[in-house]
């Protein structure tokens, strides 16, 4: 499941060596992450852009073909090959974020195998001298801050990790600390800058559709995301918040500045004169709505 935890620690150990920082080390490492996506942001946002060119044709099979989905599959697809877009090239890019955001959840839970790189009986002695001592634990991250987990590693010649960051423990959960209001602060960080996330882009695909119409779907991940990344910041470490909260500012950043390339560099599809007719009408069509509306 957490495929990249290992490659992740590799990057991260070192730089946590060097300034000894726990929270620091979590936002350095997902910079450096997020700069060597930017490949696939490019490539996600292009797929979109083109996408994007072709929905009102899209929208006119869907309709068209409304109780036939084999049909209105078909000629999907032969749209797409007609202009050359591949729709899973959108996609590649949300997979490898996904196995990225794995990763970290995976040294973030277990930060004394991935950064400490203790063995498996090691953990597992420390785990046993935290609940001798009267404490619940089930995660390495819940109990590798406790004093007995402290004497272990330091007796094992290994410096403790520094899981302090701005006064804030990133071992935390806000869901078992309720009471402690600067838990709260980057939970609630993570969450505004997901909301602005999701109205930038948003904006940028409606920008960049014909009709100025964003994609079916995009309002529905307006709301959703933001609830999603409040649901898991309150379940989840305070360090899994730090990772969401500065990924997402970098991803905002990364989208306004793809966008901008994408714009400069990115012709027309070489649409048919017939396909061009259709886009036209359809327009007519959404720009009578909207003054019917009126």
């Amino acid at each position: 499941m957490y495929i990249l935890a290992g490659p992740l620690a590799m990057l991260i150990r070192p730089i946590y060596d060097m300034i000894q920082s726990y929270g620091w080390t979590l936002v350095i490492v997902t910079v450096l992450i997020n700069i060597l996506t930017i490949p696939l942001t490019i490539m996600s946002q292009r797929s979109t852009s083109k996408t994007q060119q072709i929905q009102p044709l899209i929208n006119e099979l869907q309709k068209k073909y409304a109780n036939d989905k084999e049909k209105f599959n078909t000629e999907m697809q032969k749209v797409y090959t007609k202009y050359g877009i591949n729709p899973m090239a959108g996609c590649f890019p949300m997979i490898v974020r996904l196995l990225i955001i794995l990763g970290f959840v995976g040294v973030v839970y277990n930060p004394l195998q991935y950064i400490l790189q203790l063995s498996a009986d090691q953990i597992n002695a420390i785990k046993e001298a935290v609940a001798a001592a009267g404490a619940k634990v089930t995660y390495q991250v819940q109990f590798c801050g406790r004093p007995e987990a402290i004497d272990y590693i330091t007796k094992l010649g290994k410096e403790p990790i520094n899981f302090n960051f701005m006064g804030i423990d990133l071992t935390k959960m806000l869901s078992e600390n309720m009471s402690d209001f600067k838990i709260w602060i980057i939970p609630i960080l993570a969450v505004l800058a997901t909301v602005a996330s999701s109205f930038i882009t948003k904006k940028i695909m409606a920008a960049s559709s014909p009709n100025g119409q964003p994609m079916a779907g995009g309002n529905s991940m307006l709301y959703f995301m933001p609830v999603m990344t409040a649901y898991f910041t309150y379940i989840m470490p305070i360090g899994m918040s730090l990772y969401w909260f500065t990924s997402t500012i970098i991803n905002i950043g990364q989208q306004i500045f793809t966008n901008i390339i994408i714009k400069k560099n990115q012709k027309d599809l070489p649409l048919t004169l017939n396909d061009k007719k259709r886009l036209e009408n359809a327009k007519k069509n959404l720009n009578k709505n909207k003054e019917d509306k009126k």
